[in-house]
C-alpha cells in the first residue's frame, strides 16, 4: 500500500527522537538523535564530526532510521557551515529545539542531513508484518530486494 506523505509528517512531528543506524566497513553503530523534519522529508540532526557513526556516515553515507512506527533508508551528509543551505535548515531545527542553538557554535559540531530513499510505515494493526512504502528512488529500493512478506508453513 502507497504511504503517503501527510501520515509520514503526522507521525515524525509527534516523535522528538530517532534511532539512527550506520556502518563503515568495520563497526556498526546505532545512536539516538533529535531530529527536525521539512516538508520535503529531509531529516536533520547534529552531531560532533567526531562521533563514530558521523566518522561511519563520512565513510559510508547510507544510513537506516527508525522514528515511530517509521522506517527510512537514506544518504547522510554534512550541510556545509554558513551556507545558505545550512542557514535555512538550521531554521528548521532551531524552530524545533531552541535549546540546542548555542552547541552548533562548537567546533565539529555540524548539522547532518539525511535525503530519504524509501520509508516504510509498520502497521500490524493490518496485519502481520504490514508495511505501507514511500519510495523515493526505485532503483535503490529494487537493488536491497526489500522484504515481501510470505505466507509460511506452521513448524511441525
Amino acid at each position: 500500500m502507497k504511504l503517503k506523505a501527510e501520515t509520514i509528517k503526522g507521525i515524525l512531528e509527534k516523535e522528538k527522537l530517532l534511532s539512527l543506524a550506520t556502518s563503515n566497513e568495520k563497526y556498526p553503530d546505532n545512536s539516538v538523535v533529535c531530529f527536525a523534519y521539512d516538508d520535503n522529508l529531509h531529516l536533520f540532526f547534529g552531531s560532533y564530526s567526531d562521533t563514530l557513526k558521523c566518522r561511519n556516515i563520512s565513510d559510508n553515507p547510507y544510513v537506516a532510521v527508525t522514528a515511530g512506527t517509521l522506517q527510512i533508508h537514506g544518504i547522510a551528509v554534512v550541510v556545509p557551515y554558513g551556507s545558505t543551505a545550512y542557514n535555512a535548515k538550521r531554521l528548521i531545527y532551531d524552530k524545533r529545539f531552541p535549546q540546542y542553538t548555542s552547541v552548533f557554535e562548537k567546533l565539529n559540531n555540524e548539522l547532518y542531513e539525511i535525503t530519504p530513499l524509501a520509508i516504510w510505515n509498520y502497521n500490524p494493526s493490518l496485519g502481520e508484518m504490514h508495511r505501507d512504502e514511500f519510495i523515493y528512488d526505485e532503483d535503490y529500493y529494487n537493488s536491497i530486494s526489500p522484504y515481501v512478506f510470505r505466507q509460511y508453513a506452521d513448524r511441525k
